[in-house]
Formats: structure tokens, sequence, C-alpha cells
């Protein structure tokens, strides 16, 4: 029996899409391992949208085959879309870019079978339909991803991945609706609705009047056993009052949601090409805390973006402590290139670094403030994996708080436990 190694870099969707490849070659009758250098098959999906994640992925696939000679290295992701010749030059034997993911383990079984190489990656990665594996992802534990959504046509000034994961595209909400369905039916409690712009959902599909917030009232009225949707990532520009509504309809949508901010400077933003001002993020807020108090609101920022100065960073550590946001993502600004964003003047990478480490500092702060808000209080958790070493048992609350309990917990099962600095895992 031939056998399997995956590793998957950067974002959820990656994850998703490489459970997607492995379900496949479980089909055609591989074994998966965890050992890369045993392995007669090794996948790495690759990720591109930093400089140090496209770094990563060169190391990665330089790595897996010094590891392994002999293995048939199949590399996909961002950065296999971006330099698909350099990754066939480390030495990749298949090279697939952001598409033909379905043809994975049909390109596999070829090259096993007869050596053949293959450097296919999107020819037009802007003008491509949605792919659809045909099979239900490998989810891991008592959460489940489901992927309603690939590329993305915003065109953020930093940002390479609409030309990279290529134009918006939805998938048949029939397609999701099942899929979800197969993955309660497995078990699963809490579905993961994930894409690139999810927000973007429907646009593309007949006259563009079915949207995300139409997908999920299908997803609460059809599902049987879904209790829990959390929402990957949202946009400020989709939380208009349909979306609104819909949470305030759906129970099952948990309080929890990632809200990318990327700056809290209106000059800042306006030269990232984000299309709303912090007041208008503000109003977007208060709404959501009007209808979910308590809700957890996280949020994904950039630090040292080109020509940053002093006085738009200080908004910006301001906007974010008025925001209340229960944690932020920091990341330093990296160029890419095809960018407007690089031929702006960069910041000082002093500079960067000071930034960084000053809105880390406020994000613990935040998350430490939040957790306290909820201390005393029975939640329920979403057991999911236990340490059988430590003894202990780990799962997340509706609003995502990390949780450690004592003893052994059925994964998938859900228990109320009463919050407190004894039982964050944080």
């Amino acid at each position: 029996m031939k056998t399997f190694f995956t590793h998957s870099l950067g974002c959820k969707v990656n994850a998703y899409e490489t459970d997607c490849v492995a379900s496949k070659l479980l089909e055609e009758g591989f074994e998966r391992v965890d050992d890369p250098a045993s392995a007669d098959v090794i996948v790495l999906n690759t990720c591109a949208v930093t400089a140090v994640a496209s770094k990563k992925s060169r190391q990665h696939i330089r790595s897996y085959r010094e590891a392994n000679p002999k293995a048939c290295l199949l590399v996909m992701g961002c950065y296999s879309q971006d330099e698909s010749e350099a990754c066939a030059s480390f030495g990749a034997d298949i090279v697939l870019g952001s598409g033909r993911r379905q043809d994975a383990a049909s390109l596999i079984s070829g090259f096993l079978s007869n050596g053949e190489k293959v450097v296919s990656p999107v020819a037009d990665s802007r003008d491509q339909k949605y792919e659809e594996f045909g099979a239900p992802s490998l989810a891991e534990n008592a959460r489940a991803y489901l992927k309603i959504q690939d590329g993305c046509d915003n065109f953020c000034s930093y940002c390479a991945i609409p030309r990279l994961r290529g134009n918006s595209r939805s998938r048949d909400p029939r397609e999701a609706i099942e899929e979800a369905k197969r993955l309660c039916c497995l078990g699963y409690k809490e579905i993961v609705i994930s894409g690139i712009h999810i927000g973007a959902y429907g646009k593309d599909l007949g006259d563009g009047s079915y949207r995300l917030p139409d997908l999920l009232d299908s997803l609460c009225a059809k599902v049987p056993g879904l209790l829990r949707i959390r929402i990957s990532s949202i946009e400020e520009s989709e939380l208009d009052e349909k979306f609104l509504s819909c949470l305030r309809r759906h129970p099952q949508i948990v309080s929890h949601l990632h809200i990318p901010l990327q700056s809290g400077s209106d000059g800042v933003l306006k030269r990232m090409h984000r299309h709303y001002s912090t007041a208008q993020f503000l109003e977007k807020l208060t709404a959501i805390r009007g209808i979910r108090p308590g809700i957890a609101i996280t949020t994904d920022l950039i630090a040292g973006f080109p020509e940053e100065t002093e006085q738009e960073w200080g908004e910006t550590m301001s906007f974010c402590r008025q925001a209340g946001f229960a944690e932020i993502h920091v990341f330093p600004y990296s160029l890419r290139k095809n960018t407007y964003a690089a031929t702006l003047p960069q910041v000082d990478p002093a500079a960067k670094k000071l930034r960084v480490k000053e809105m880390l500092s406020l994000s613990k702060q935040l998350r430490k403030e939040y957790e306290e808000g909820f201390y005393g209080k029975s939640l329920p958790v979403l057991f999911e994996t236990y340490d059988g070493a430590k003894g202990m048992s780990y799962g997340h609350t509706e609003n995502y708080l990390l949780v450690a309990v004592k003893g052994k917990k059925e994964p998938g099962s859900i228990e109320d436990v009463i919050y407190s600095s004894e039982v964050s895992s944080d």
C-alpha cells in the first residue's frame, strides 16, 4: 500500500483543501502517515500572504526533497501559483498552483506509474470557476471547516491574494448544504464557514440575490444536528442589515466575529484601499453588540504600513482601545510584488518592529479584560481534545474562550463550565 504525508501552511482554507486532497488519496487506497521521510507521496500546500510565508514555503519544499529524494512531491497553493518554476527547481514533481486540486490524486498516480512530472499553475487566475472537490473534508476533533467561497476582488493595496487566488467565486449552495449534512452525520457539532472573502458569497451566483445570510438561513433550517456555526472572517462592508437580521434570528451563529480592521487611521485605510472609515467600522461594532452583548470581536491589524507616521500609529492604538477587541492579530507589513503599497516609501524596520510589540501588548491587555468579564459565568464548552499525559480536556466556548478542565471529556461533547482563571487556558 502506498503512503502519503500532508502539510498545510497558511490559512484555514489551505487546511481544508489539503484535507480534501487527502480524502481523495484515501479513497484511492493510499494510507496516511505522519513521517514525510518514509512516505511515498508528500503533499505540501503553500502560502504567499507575506514574505515570511513565501520563505517558509521554499524551505519546506527543499526540506522535504532532501529528507525523501524518492517521494512524489506535490506542491500546491499560493506560493506555487506565484513561483511555479522555482518550486520545480527546488524539487517538486507536481506543481498545481491555485487550481486543479481535484486532479491531485490522479496526477500522483500518474507520476508513481510512469514518472510524469507536471507544472501547471492557473494560466488566468482572474477567470476561474469554483472548484468542487466532491469529497467531505477530514475535519479534526469536534469542529469542521466548510469552504463556501474562493478568491477575492477587493485588491487592497498591500495584498497579492486576488492575483494568486483569483476572482471571487462561490460554491453552489446545494453542495455546501449537503457537505454540512455529511459532517453533522459524522458527529461534528460546529462548522466553521471558510473562504478567502466570505462576505462576497453569492455575488456570482445567478442574479446575485442569494448571499451569505441566505446560506446561513439554509444551513440553520436544513442541517439537523448543527449546533454551532462560526464565521471565520467577515469584512465590515458585509455587515449590512441583512446579515445583522440573520445574527438576530439564529442562535446557532456563535457570539464570535472576526472582522479585519487593518488600521485604525483613516489616512492609512485610504492608502490601503480599504473602503470604510474608522467611524463606519465603530458604528458596525456598536450595532453587533446591540444584538449580541458580550460577543467576542477579534481583528487583524497591519503595523508599519508604508508611509505610516507616528501620529497615524497613535490613532490606530487609540482606536483599538476604543473598539474593545477581544483579541488583535498583529502582522508587520510585508512588501508583496505587483502591489500598489510596494511602490510607496517604506517604514523603518525598527519602527515597524516596535509597533508590532506595542500592539501585541495592547492585545494581551484587551484579551485579559475580555476574559475577566466572563469569570463566574456558566458557559457551554464544546470539548475537542484530550491530553492523556496531562489528564486534561480542552475545548472552546461559543465566544472562543479556550477552556481546560481535568479529566477526560468526550470530543464533541458539550458541557457547561464555570469560567474562571483556573479553567482559562490562555
